[in-house]
């Protein structure tokens, strides 16, 4: 049996639909990345299926108790005036769990919080504000961890051990349901739905989206990004995404030779060469497909 399934959820606000269609299966193991921008409905589908918000539509079926899933909201929502310990403890209390301080320290032990249990909640760097959230979600040993974009606005160092932290979890046999706008963060997951304006566009593995995408990609470095971005866009690509002085752009050609050297000519271009197809490619094919803006 699932722990947690949904078949064509859907939320509606008056008028605006913000969640369609929304078909999700997670079972033991899975490492799941529901990927999207803001406004993709991904802290809607998560705060459905905590109960947070009733669904409208479709069927939600929960195959543990809500008590067995873990829940990290994207908003820090624990108590700031308490401390460390004291928002521990009373979540514990909320739960009814007996005898909650070994598990306390050992969560706060494994998150190196253990020195600052006494501090306020609200005097966490960011970082440590998710270490503490992802300890009061694990007191129940949940199941079933749900993360909605767990690290935004989380520095790069705090990122990297937040997640080394969550693989640890995961390794104990806990299945994790996370959402991030990141695409480099999305590659950890083992399957990805990447989700645009309240709907599931695609749904597999970083293997099989780049075995998907059809054409070339190549990588152009220059720092004159407007005119270069212009000229390609000229040449008619599938998808153009810009980053910096960094731009990805893809041809529909099968022969790389002749795409390199023209785009090797084209004034302000200081370097060129062929890229394995990103996790930014693929969302930024099935959007097109999909009929939403080129990149």
């Amino acid at each position: 049996m699932s722990l947690l399934e949904t078949a064509g959820l859907e939320c509606r606000f008056g008028p605006k639909v913000a969640v369609k269609g929304l078909d999700l299966a997670l079972e033991a193991g899975d490492l799941v990345g529901l990927i999207g921008p803001d406004g993709a409905g991904k802290t809607t589908t998560f705060r459905m299926l905590v109960g947070l918000q009733a669904h409208t539509g479709g069927r939600l079926h929960r195959g543990v108790d809500l008590s067995r899933i873990g829940y990290v909201p994207q908003a820090f929502s624990l108590a700031p005036e308490l401390t460390v310990e004291e928002n521990l403890r009373l979540q514990a209390g909320l739960f009814g769990l007996a005898s909650p301080e070994p598990r306390i320290r050992k969560l706060l032990a494994s998150v190196d919080l253990e020195r600052f249990r006494d501090r306020a909640s609200g005097a966490l760097s960011g970082g440590m504000k998710q270490k503490l959230a992802l300890c009061a979600a694990l007191l129940t040993e949940p199941r079933l961890l749900l993360l909605d974009e767990p690290t935004t606005g989380v520095d790069p160092v705090s990122r990297r051990e937040f997640w080394a932290l969550l693989h640890e979890v995961h390794d104990e046999g806990v299945a994790i349901l996370f959402s991030t706008p990141y695409m480099d963060e999305a590659e950890y997951a083992h399957r990805m739905l990447l989700m645009h304006e309240g709907r599931v566009l695609a749904e597999g593995d970083l293997a099989s989206f780049r075995r998907s995408l059809p054409g070339l990609v190549f990588r152009l470095v220059s720092r004159r990004r407007r005119e270069v971005q212009q000229a390609l866009l000229a040449l008619d690509p599938l998808d153009l995404f810009a980053e910096g002085e960094v731009l990805r752009v893809r041809f529909p050609e099968q022969d790389p030779g002749p795409v390199q050297a023209r785009l090797a000519a084209i004034e302000g271009v200081e370097q060129v060469r062929r890229s394995e197809p990103s996790l930014e490619d693929a969302f930024l094919h099935v959007l097109a497909e999909a009929g939403g803006p080129r990149g």
